[in-house]
């Protein structure tokens, strides 16, 4: 049981790489250390045991590039987005940039 409390921080922790601008501040603020740099500058969660999943990180982070929290379950995620092509879904022949280009039928007119 002791190893489950410490890999848990690890997984409510979570990076997206996109929106970081590498500024530094969650791993200069963090106050167990448990961030650092990759080799390329990203903030990592270097040493999981140390987390105590505070959320200084979240809240000093300025473009929202870090989560902290429970992630979600495969089954919620799943029901937060709905599937390719059905109803509701981002991805889908009725939401396609090539719908809204004019064809060539629309040439003809």
């Amino acid at each position: 049981m002791a190893r489950e409390q410490e890999a848990a921080p690890a997984a409510k922790v979570s990076f997206f790489p996109a929106w970081c601008k590498r500024c530094g501040n969650c791993v200069e603020f963090c106050p167990r250390k448990a961030l650092d740099h990759d080799e390329w500058g990203y903030p990592l969660l270097a040493r999981p045991e140390a987390c105590t999943v505070c959320g200084l990180c979240e809240m000093l982070c300025p473009d929202f590039a870090i989560s902290v929290g429970e992630p979600p379950s495969a089954q919620e995620a799943e029901a937060a987005t709905p599937a390719p092509g059905t109803p509701g879904s981002p991805v889908s022949p009725q939401h396609s940039p090539e719908r809204l280009a004019p064809g060539e039928e629309d040439d003809d007119a």
